[in-house]
């Protein structure tokens, strides 16, 4: 008579060589999410910054021009978060807004893309 383990301490497959190369395209799928984001986090900072010194009376021409930037930037930062997170297949798009209680001006610019001026 000979005497197996339990099956739930058994190994559930067999390592595939394939598996290594999923665990690397997943760390890098988790990699990239974390760059948009901190890319948004970012954009999103400097643009509130200089929304807050415009607030305090602070409206000279380069100002303006940096905030426009800013804005410009951070609608493109949250753009490409919205399609990392969609191509990656996460709901929740909402909730990501408000959890980082996106304006309604930035809302507004999501997905449009300026030329530059040369």
């Amino acid at each position: 008579m000979s005497i197996r383990p339990p099956r739930i301490l058994a190994p559930s497959k067999q390592s595939s060589p394939y598996d290594a190369l999923e665990h690397e395209m997943m760390a890098e799928r988790a990699a990239s999410l974390s760059r948009m984001a901190s890319r948004f986090e970012d954009a999103l900072t400097a643009w509130r910054r200089l929304e807050d010194a415009a607030k305090a009376g602070d409206r000279e021409p380069a100002i303006e021009d940096a905030r426009a930037r800013a804005l410009d930037e951070a609608a493109q930062a949250l753009w490409a978060l919205v399609v990392q997170r969609e191509a990656l297949g996460l709901p929740g798009t909402e909730r990501l807004m408000r959890e980082y209680d996106v304006p309604r001006v930035l809302r507004a610019r999501l997905g449009i893309v300026r030329k530059p001026a040369l």
